[in-house]
């Protein structure tokens, strides 16, 4: 430990500080100076305290200095360095240069044991791990440019974009790692059905710098080519039976948003709702990966490690890609789930035939209330024959082939539209979740104006926004800063044994 003399010397100008905190007071009462400028006052105070406080540990510790020579577990012994080297660390309050001794096999080796880095347990890089975390929890909504004047604002902190950047990178390294040791919930907090869900959705791509010249002649209008990528979005999470009646659907489709809320209060919410999105790319090996397998395969084994007696219904809710369902039947037995179509694509359909037929928005309105409730009641093959009858006395051309492509949607889908089981069972039946998780981890933040990504970039931020939406953020980081420590640090235990020389 650190002599007396030298405790008085490093915490007198803590002290300082803490008397011009107080001082901050006193000023405030005599001056009746604005509460807002107290807070930034204090606020700089603090940080200078913080400051002063991390150097004074780092004093304490000195340059990790346990003798000449160290032995590891596994019998080598290793050389201390002759002068200690450096390494830059950025906290919160600030930068800071830190010296230290490393030991290696001989001089100019590659250092093996750095005891102050693992008495520290400082990450690979110089980034604080808790500077890491509100970067980057900050950075899940916000540009990078954006957090790093955010934090700077706050903290006082200057970083670079591409420095965030990085990290965001790196921490999406280990992501797959942290949801494959993940924790199967408790059975007495699950609900009654297991439900997996899964869209995809577009993310804005930057082109390659190497890419070849899109030629002039190509036309101006329109999506450019390869301008998005598509990525797959699946959620499952479990929730409790509600079961209801076709009346009741359609009232609550056509009430008003106060309403809507009023009635959500009462409507059970889902259990340990998990959410991933991956792209299609390509891995460090160079092997190209399939975003879509990736994703359903993850469903396959969330629905299994969750329902493992197979005593649950387990609901499947998508829409009409066939491409979606193909992938589904790859990974999983389609007798052991319910497949219903999200009725959130059904209603836009009827809205669209409604305007075919109908004069105004209330002769729609009722158009589609009716056909609704047929559909909620099971009698999708009389919604089909009606709407084909119709067409058939009164459109021609293009609308009448408009009809037809509805009406084959529904055919298509009817054996995943018996509405009137689905909803006696108390079934969900409009993919909510997935629609929500769609708009909250890609599009919020990946498709605003401008923005366009580097698929390596897309796919990290769709990775650590998949942790932020899915609620485990705090889990994630801190299981991050453990494991990239024994990783970083696997000789931390020998610290217990060695005899720590605090003296420069």
């Amino acid at each position: 430990m650190m002599t007396e003399r030298i405790v008085v010397s490093k915490t007198s100008k803590i002290y300082a500080l803490v008397d011009e905190l107080l001082a901050v007071v006193n000023e405030a009462v005599e001056t009746q100076k604005p509460l807002h400028e107290v807070e930034r006052d204090v606020l700089s105070q603090v940080l200078g305290i913080g400051r002063e406080t991390v150097q004074l540990l780092l004093d304490n510790l000195g340059h990790g200095n346990v003798g000449e020579q160290c032995e590891l577990p596994d019998g080598r012994r290793l050389q201390r360095c002759e002068e200690p080297k450096t390494r830059e660390y950025q906290s919160v309050f600030g930068p800071y240069t830190l010296k230290r001794y490393v030991y290696a096999q001989r001089q100019g080796q590659k250092a093996e044991f750095i005891p102050l880095d693992a008495r520290l347990a400082l990450p690979e890089s110089k980034f604080s791990y808790l500077l890491q975390d509100f970067d980057q929890h900050l950075a899940m909504e916000e540009p990078f440019a954006q957090t790093v004047g955010t934090v700077e604002r706050i903290l006082g902190v200057h970083q670079h974009v591409d420095s965030l950047e990085r990290t965001n990178h790196k921490m999406a390294e280990d992501v797959d790692q942290f949801y494959a040791r993940q924790a199967v919930p408790a059975a007495d907090e699950e609900g009654e059905i297991v439900v997996e869900t899964a869209d995809g959705k577009g993310v804005p791509i930057r082109r390659p710098a190497d890419a070849p010249r899109i030629e002039d002649h190509q036309p101006k209008s329109g999506p450019k080519p390869d301008r998005k990528k598509m990525a797959t979005v699946a959620s499952v999470y479990s929730v409790d039976r509600y079961p209801r009646t076709a009346e009741q659907i359609v009232d609550a489709l056509f009430r008003q948003r106060q309403e809507k809320q009023a009635e959500s209060q009462d409507r059970p919410r889902p259990c340990h709702k998990r959410v991933r999105a991956c792209l299609n790319y390509t891995d460090s090996d160079g092997e190209p990966i399939s975003g879509r397998a990736v994703m359903f395969g993850w469903m396959a084994d969330e629905v299994a490690a969750r329902n493992p007696s197979h005593q649950k219904p387990v609901v499947c809710i998508m829409d009409g890609e066939p491409s979606l369902w193909e992938a589904i039947d790859v990974f999983q037995d389609e007798k052991q789930r319910i497949e219903i179509l999200d009725l959130l694509h059904v209603t836009p359909r009827l809205w669209q035939a409604a305007h075919l037929f109908c004069r105004d928005h209330q002769e729609a309105a009722r158009f589609v209330r009716q056909r609704l409730r047929s559909v909620l009641r099971g009698e999708i093959k009389g919604v089909v024959r009606g709407l084909r009858s119709m067409a058939t006395s009164r459109l021609s051309g293009k609308p009448r082939g408009t009809v037809e492509t509805i009406c084959r949607y529904f055919e298509n889908n009817g054996h995943r539209m018996r509405y009137d089981h689905y909803l006696a069972e108390g079934y969900p039946i409009a993919s909510g979740v997935i629609e929500g998780a769609c708009r909250h981890v890609v599009k919020d933040r990946m498709e605003r104006t401008g923005m366009s990504w580097s698929i390596p970039g897309a796919q990290a931020m769709l990775q650590l926004r998949s942790v932020y939406a899915s609620g485990h953020w705090d889990d994630f980081v801190d299981w991050y800063s453990a494991s990239q420590t024994k990783r970083l640090h696997p000789h931390r235990s020998l610290l217990d044994k060695l005899e720590w020389n605090t003296a420069a």
